[in-house]
């Protein structure tokens, strides 16, 4: 008798005499299953690999834009540390040269804040492919379950909502994950997701009517009045229940501002905000609305159609949720960048040279944090949990994620699971995206076997021979001029400025 489930999909053939009709699923553990086989679905294979069946698979094609050639390009290969870094990339990582020019379609689809923190490199074509091959060995070694993806710093979510739009498209029509738990410490935003799933739609035009209010007062006056009434954004939404119109509002004041800063705003450690606002025009305020309506729409359906739960909690209280059959992606606070590399035999890589950069408001990012980053890493790897972890690619971190790696891989190997690569703003910052497996899991053991092959047969570069590092003729066209020189521009005003803001609006 065949079975399938009603959620995810899989079919399932039962031998026994008990019916399994209305049973869990094995596979999702949420949906359940049904006599019959369907017309759609997907089944096992003796090495619990998911083979589809008619699956339809969303249109999906990688969209490229312009790109940079040559090493050269890079502040961080210049200088007096430049060789030694570049030796470094080269040596202990995978430099994946197209990864900022590969992006997911429709990049800014999910981008409910903007500027923000973290969006576009979660945007990356390599980055939903990497999730994708993950998640995909990480069912096979959990025999046929799929994993939940942890997010224990979700932020605007950009790799949950991407993952869940786009996974199955690059999955053969099979999703990747059965559930999605994250966590942060940015109460606006969490709130935000729990009002988007009590309201539905009607957050996307409640939100739309009151920012056409606030867009069309005195901005020199409503700018620091906003600014002001989140002094006590951390204390109302403790409670969200106390008195949800006051919430409600509250949290369309934080998408408000952050939506009209220069650059991106920043928690102060109070919960207040700090940032610098645009001045836009009214033609330009017109223009915005339209995409905040267009975008918080898209991300509300994504919330909706998705298995997800979000707490307002450290880090370390999300990892401890993890199981062995599962895949947290720690996108971390990132400290500042060096290209310094520590000497060998260093006992602590992760904290050389580590200073803190503030980059997320919310306390020191430095070497402290850093560590507790990489034994609550080494705690889930040790307990089967599948990682992947995203940073700055400072020679510390790298070398001591690369030291969690574990599962008998040779010390050659181990550049096979750390990929660098620049940052998506910047010309003078380099990336790292690490695999750590967990113990026991053979099959996400193997991804960089069928991961590489994938990215270079849809127009990426040819990691494993290096091909960003290759002598060869440099000639720039118009779409690689008109891709580079806003990051040229935003580098040189960024160095010229010295600081993030030119003025601050803080509580």
């Amino acid at each position: 008798m065949y079975y399938h489930c009603d959620r995810c999909g899989y079919i399932h053939h039962h031998t026994g005499a008990r019916d399994q009709h209305g049973l869990p699923c094995r596979a999702c553990g949420s949906g359940r299953l049904l006599r019959g086989y369907p017309d759609h679905g997907y089944l096992l294979t003796d090495t619990f690999h998911a083979e589809p069946h008619n699956l339809p698979v969303p249109a999906y094609q990688p969209v490229l834009t312009g790109q940079m050639g040559t090493p050269g390009d890079f502040n961080y290969f210049s200088g007096v540390a430049g060789q030694p870094f570049l030796e470094f990339v080269r040596r202990r990582t995978c430099y994946v040269g197209r990864f900022t020019n590969l992006s997911v379609p429709q990049a800014d689809r999910f981008g409910w804040l903007s500027p923000y923190t973290g969006n576009k490199h979660n945007r990356s074509h390599f980055t939903q492919l990497v999730l994708a091959h993950v998640a995909r060995a990480k069912f096979a070694d959990n025999r046929g379950r799929l994993p939940r993806l942890i997010e224990p710093f979700v932020g605007s979510g950009q790799i949950f909502l991407n993952s869940s739009c786009w996974g199955p498209a690059i999955n053969d029509g099979i999703p990747l994950f059965r559930s999605v738990l994250a966590g942060d410490l940015n109460h606006y935003v969490v709130v935000a997701y729990r009002l988007m799933r009590q309201h539905g739609r009607s957050f996307v035009t409640a939100y739309v009517k009151q920012s056409a209010i606030w867009d069309h007062l005195a901005q020199a006056q409503v700018y620091p009045q906003l600014i002001a009434d989140l002094r006590e954004g951390r204390e109302l939404l403790a409670d969200p229940d106390a008195d949800p119109a006051h919430v409600l509002k509250t949290v369309f004041k934080y998408i408000w501002l952050v939506n009209r800063c220069v650059r991106g705003t920043k928690l102060t450690d109070t919960g207040g905000l700090v940032g610098t606002p645009k001045g836009l025009s009214e033609e330009q305020l017109d223009e915005l609305r339209e995409r905040e309506r267009t975008r918080l729409g898209a991300v509300v359906a994504q919330v909706l159609a998705v298995d997800f739960s979000v707490e307002c909690q450290d880090f370390r209280l999300t990892c401890a949720e993890a199981e062995p059959g599962d895949v947290v992606v720690l996108d971390c606070p990132f400290p500042a960048f060096t290209t310094l590399v520590p000497p060998l035999g260093h006992p602590s890589p992760e904290t050389f040279r580590t200073q803190a950069a503030h980059t997320y408001g919310v306390g020191d990012d430095g070497a402290e944090l850093q560590q507790a980053i990489l034994k609550a890493a080494a705690d889930l790897v040790a307990n089967g949990t599948t990682v992947v972890l995203c940073n700055f690619a400072n020679p510390g971190l790298v070398r001591a994620y690369s030291e969690l790696v574990q599962n008998g891989v040779a010390t050659e190997d181990l550049k096979y699971f750390t990929y660098t690569y620049r940052s998506p703003s910047t010309t003078s910052e380099a990336y790292q995206l690490t695999i750590l497996p967990g113990l026991g899991n053979a099959n996400v053991t193997r991804v960089p076997t069928t991961l590489l092959p994938a990215w270079l047969a849809c127009g990426g570069d040819d990691v494993a021979q290096q091909e960003f590092f290759a002598p060869r003729q440099r000639t720039r066209t118009a779409a690689d001029l008109a891709y580079q020189d806003p990051h040229d521009a935003s580098e040189e005003e960024r160095q010229n400025e010295g600081s993030d803001y030119e003025m601050s609006l803080e509580d």
